[in-house]
C-alpha cells in the first residue's frame, strides 16, 4: 500500500511537526509520501479565490494519479470514523483493487468543490476545525494505527 498526503501549504516547516511526522513515516516503513503543493496567493485574494487557486494546484497532482488510487479528502463535513472503521475501510478498498491512497488536506478555507467531487470518500476528525499541520500528524498517526489494527498488533486499545 502506497500513501500520498497532499496539502496546499507547508505541512512540515515546523521542526516539532517534522519530527512527529518522520516518526510515523518511519514506523510505516516509508510507504508515505507528503507533497506540499505551493500556490501563489495574494493578500488581496478573497477566501473563495484562495480555495479556487489551491484547488487548481491540487487538481494538477490528483490528475496524475492512477486509476488504482483512491482519493480521500479530510473535510469537517466528512464521515467521522472510528480507528477500526478506518482500518476496515482501507482493507476493503485494498481487497477491491486499490493499491494506493491519496489523502488531501485543505488549507485555511477548506477544499474546493472540484477536489471534493473527485474524492472517493471524505473523512472528518470531528466537528472542530484543526490547523492543517496538526491534521497531517493526526492523519499519519491514524494511518499507522489502522496498519497496526489490520495486522493484529496490540497498539490500538479497545
Amino acid at each position: 500500500m502506497r500513501i500520498t498526503i497532499l496539502c496546499p501549504s507547508p505541512l512540515l516547516k515546523d521542526s516539532a511537526i517534522q519530527s512527529l511526522a518522520d516518526d510515523y513515516i518511519k514506523r510505516m516503513n516509508h510507504t508515505v509520501q507528503i507533497i506540499e503543493v505551493a500556490t501563489k496567493i495574494s493578500n488581496n485574494d478573497t477566501a473563495d479565490l484562495v480555495k479556487k487557486k489551491q484547488g487548481e494546484s491540487l487538481l494538477k497532482h490528483l490528475d496524475k494519479l492512477g486509476t488504482d488510487t483512491q482519493i480521500i479528502t479530510l473535510d469537517e463535513r466528512g464521515k467521522n470514523l472510528s480507528s477500526p472503521e478506518l482500518a476496515k475501510k482501507l482493507t476493503v478498498a485494498m481487497r477491491d483493487g486499490t493499491s494506493s491512497f491519496c489523502f488531501v488536506i485543505g488549507g485555511a478555507y477548506g477544499l474546493s468543490s472540484d477536489i471534493l467531487a473527485k474524492a472517493h470518500f471524505s473523512i472528518s476528525f470531528g466537528k472542530m476545525v484543526w490547523p492543517h499541520r496538526l491534521v497531517g500528524v493526526m492523519l499519519l498517526e491514524q494511518l499507522y494505527r489502522a496498519q497496526q489494527i489490520n495486522v493484529g498488533h496490540p497498539y490500538h486499545k479497545d
